[in-house]
């Protein structure tokens, strides 16, 4: 295969492929990768500020087709002719055992040298009917909200304390603060400001807790373009006097919203306003965008839960080419890491499993690690 050029092949005579091997148009392709899978991890900007693969070189693009209809872009991190193996970027998506299989025949048989192709954090994986495929459950599960059809139906559908709490916050905020105004803002409405002073109390808020935010001054500026620019953001921020002292960022796209900051002020702790700006997000996709799953993202917080939100699993996958010995040992591999989490509490046997893991990660030949 030569770099550079797009190669394009019929197979079966019911799907076929686009293969382009130069980092280019990606970005163009924002508004068709996020609409195809419903989800901004399809998105070039997220994965430049969320997954640290980008900050080097070399993603390549598959379109695949089935009876000549686009059903998958997928973005891959590859090195002609040194790796064993590559990661595909896309995440949070779900993909028919068919399109899986093809996907990876043809991923095996055009690029050069690779025996295992990683998916990371997918939905519901496809049945494990191959001798050359290993699955493993995450252990960062997504929190999702189904949201019905009103606001009413959906406090009825949360605990009795719940509701209790969210009201009771409610009718405080409204006595104490009558003039709070709260903000849904999208597109050109989100300036800098907006997403500038949800990031500084996030980070104080973290701070407050012996934790570090991981939003740097450079991704504060990649949300902004994103929810600013690509038409499928808003930003929720309560306002008192003028300045901002909670918020929440989205993204919608389809019939799904996802949270990917939330924050408040630590001067007001006890009206818990970052909470209040969830729910007032939460009553925007329900009454004005209709929106039936809202993604409250990895971390099983507490007040996820208490908003209604249901725990999933995500799914990373391990293809391998053939049962060679690289799919031998690189299914041990896997085998002992999860034996090696479980036996942690026991720390003898923990050593050993652990010792042998690292023996067989020595060998450079198999490359697991990134």
């Amino acid at each position: 295969m030569k770099t550079g050029h797009e190669k394009t092949s019929n197979m079966n005579g019911d799907f076929r492929f686009e293969l382009f091997t130069e980092n280019q148009q990606v970005v163009d392709l924002r508004e068709k990768l996020a609409l195809l899978y419903a989800t901004p991890f399809a998105d070039i900007l997220f994965w430049e500020l969320y997954d640290s693969t980008l900050a080097s070189h070399g993603y390549y693009k598959l379109f695949y087709y089935e009876q000549n209809v686009l059903r998958h872009i997928i973005l891959f991190k590859y090195t002609a002719g040194k790796q064993k193996k590559i990661i595909v970027l896309n995440r949070e998506i779900k993909i028919s055992l068919k399109s899986f299989e093809n996907i990876c025949h043809i991923l095996f048989n055009e690029l050069e040298g690779v025996q295992q192709i990683i998916f990371e954090k997918i939905y519901e994986p496809v049945p494990n009917q191959l001798p050359n495929i290993a699955f493993e459950k995450t252990s960062n599960d997504v929190i999702i909200l189904d949201l019905p059809q009103s606001t009413d139906e959906y406090l009825k559908s949360l605990g009795t304390n719940a509701q209790k709490r969210i009201k009771y916050l409610l009718n405080r905020i409204a006595r104490d603060f009558p003039d709070i105004k709260v903000h849904h803002l999208e597109k050109s409405d989100i300036q800098f400001e907006h997403v500038e002073n949800v990031v500084i109390m996030n980070r104080s808020r973290m701070k407050t807790k012996g934790m570090i935010s991981e939003l740097t001054d450079k991704e504060c500026k990649i949300l902004h373009r994103y929810f600013s620019t690509s038409g499928f953001g808003f930003v929720c921020v309560c306002e008192i006097d003028g300045k901002i002292i909670g918020g929440t960022f989205n993204s919608v796209i389809g019939e799904h919203a996802y949270m990917h900051v939330i924050a408040h002020d630590n001067s007001y702790n006890k009206y818990s306003f970052g909470q209040i700006a969830l729910f007032h997000a939460t009553k925007f996709l329900i009454e004005e965008k209709k929106i039936k799953y809202y993604h409250l993202l990895l971390g099983a917080q507490e007040y996820k839960f208490r908003h209604g939100g249901v725990d999933h699993d995500l799914y990373t996958v391990h293809v391998f080419k053939n049962n060679s010995i690289y799919c031998l040992f690189g299914k041990t591999t896997r085998a002992l890491g999860v034996m090696y989490r479980k036996s942690r509490r026991r720390a003898k046997e923990s050593k050993i499993v652990y010792w042998i893991y690292t023996q067989i990660n020595k060998i450079k030949i198999f490359n697991f690690h990134r």
